[in-house]
């Protein structure tokens, strides 16, 4: 028996083209982000909103209130305040064999829970969130919970955020030493910051900053209440032992260069810090970004600021403390590499400190920030914790 074999012509190819044709359509239809709507003239395509909203930004208001903004109107359809448990949190990665979610914990009286109100705002972009009692100063908390849009597009969040603080002290710093070097297997050197209180409050919400090291580094500090005229040191590096952060014992610290009678708080940091031949160094309030303090220097061989480093002292003499940018008008680097240990010491630090502990009515309010001049800052013998 022949096998006969046919030829499907042209309306046979064709056909088999519009087949294809046809489910090549029907298919795309099913994965292409789009809507349809039957009309009398046929079928019309709608474009769809499948985008999620975007919290753009977060702002911590006062000691009570938290605010987030986002990018188009939400309603928010749960949330839980608590507070923020290192490494057992949502906002950071968790055992999974934990038998409940931190957030659910939370939200069902497991710990941490903070009793918060919220209110929309008219545009229906900006959430508030109102705590029934006020945030403790610098301590960790998280927001977690879910917003979604008109499309029916959601997202879930998690913030950390820290309590307010609105009593921050007025410091200055009297002595910086920016180089490092190791004495001997145990004794070291660290770069290191002197500070002065002006007046009381607390450290939380404040910031060292260095052009060099740019703000990936920078020193936050943490929240400690210190008094007016209160001497103490922050170490941007710790390395070998002794290296404590004094909370009530102020000689607990026994490594090298530690004050004696003073806090000595140090940085979890074990990288270099500042620059040895020119940086601008700065105190700022992280909330609204203030300068509030500033060192610049730099050796005579250096032409110009680097990078890092220029537009930060235009800022620090928008802030009124240097009057000029000019690296040829700040403090002369020169000493600190000799044999003798020396570092930037500010010369009216006793005075300011004497200044500051007087209670006499008749004193004019001191100007902050205080501004430098030409005597302001010199290379001397290094004096950790004292004047």
């Amino acid at each position: 028996m022949k096998k006969i074999i046919r030829n499907p012509g042209l309306g046979g190819i064709l056909l088999l083209i519009l087949q294809t044709v046809l489910l090549t359509v029907i298919t795309l239809l099913c994965v292409i982000p789009f809507s349809c709507r039957v009309s009398e003239e046929g079928i019309t395509f709608v474009g769809g909103d499948y985008i999620s909203p975007v919290l753009e930004e977060v702002t911590v208001l006062d000691e009570r209130t938290v605010i987030m903004n986002f990018s188009e109107k939400i309603k928010l359809l749960n949330y839980t305040v608590s507070e923020r448990l290192e490494d057992i949190s949502d906002s950071a990665e968790h055992s999974d064999t934990a038998d409940l979610s931190p957030a659910l914990m939370a939200a069902s009286g497991g710990y941490g829970r903070v009793e918060a109100d919220y209110s929309l705002s008219e545009d229906g972009c900006t959430i508030t969130f109102c705590a029934a009692e006020q945030y403790e100063i610098g301590k960790a908390y998280e927001i977690f919970g879910t917003v979604e849009d008109r499309a029916g597009n959601s997202l879930t969040y998690c913030v950390p955020f820290c309590g307010f603080n609105s009593h921050l002290p007025k410091i200055i710093m009297t002595e910086v030493q920016g180089k490092y070097k190791k004495y001997k297997e145990d004794a070291f050197r660290c770069e290191y910051v002197e500070f002065l209180a002006l007046t009381d409050g607390n450290l939380s919400g404040l910031e060292l900053v260095s052009g060099v090291d740019g703000d990936g580094k920078k020193f936050v500090f943490p929240p400690a209440a210190v008094k007016a005229g209160e001497i103490f040191l922050v170490h941007l590096r710790s390395a070998g032992s002794g290296c404590i952060t004094e909370t009530e014992d102020l000689n607990e610290s026994t490594a090298l260069y530690s004050g004696k009678n003073v806090r000595d708080i140090w940085a979890d940091n074990t990288k270099a810090r500042l620059n040895d031949s020119a940086d601008v160094i700065i105190v700022r309030n992280s909330i609204d970004g203030t300068i509030l303090d500033a060192l610049m220097y730099a050796t005579e061989e250096t032409a110009e600021w680097g990078k890092g480093t220029a537009s930060l002292a235009e800022e620090v003499v928008a802030a009124g403390i240097y009057e000029s940018e000019e690296i040829s008008e700040v403090e002369l680097n020169s000493g600190l590499g000799s044999s003798a240990i020396k570092s930037f010491c500010r010369t009216d630090a006793a005075a300011l400190q004497k200044r500051c502990l007087e209670e006499a009515d008749d004193l004019e309010p001191l100007e902050y920030p205080v501004k430098r001049t030409a005597s302001t800052w010199a290379v001397m013998n290094v004096s950790a914790g004292t004047l």
